[in-house]
């Protein structure tokens, strides 16, 4: 790869999720079977946004990712944060699959 200069201007985007699973009747959800969670945030030089998905509800079946705070500046692209947080959860599903 070639040697970046100096002086170049770089902009970065962030994806971070975060998956756990809570067991029957825990605090977070106080349901009789074990829930899935998920946290998708994703950080830009406008802000950030953060989605939610579990399975609350009917286990094994995940409900649609759910805004959990979107910067205003983000809020015309809600669309495609929506599709980046499904396509990260495919890769995360796929995954688990091997």
């Amino acid at each position: 790869m070639a040697e970046i200069p100096a002086d170049t201007t770089a902009t970065v985007m962030r994806i971070e999720c975060e998956e756990r699973v809570f067991p029957p009747y825990d605090g977070f959800h106080a349901t009789p079977s074990a829930m899935l969670w998920r946290r998708l945030s994703v950080s830009t030089p406008a802000g950030s946004a953060t989605f939610e998905q579990t399975d609350y509800g009917h286990p094994g079946r995940l409900n649609p990712w759910e805004p959990r705070g979107i910067a205003a500046p983000l809020l015309q692209r809600l669309t495609e944060l929506k599709a980046l947080a499904e396509a990260v959860g495919a890769v995360l599903d796929a995954g688990k699959r091997g």
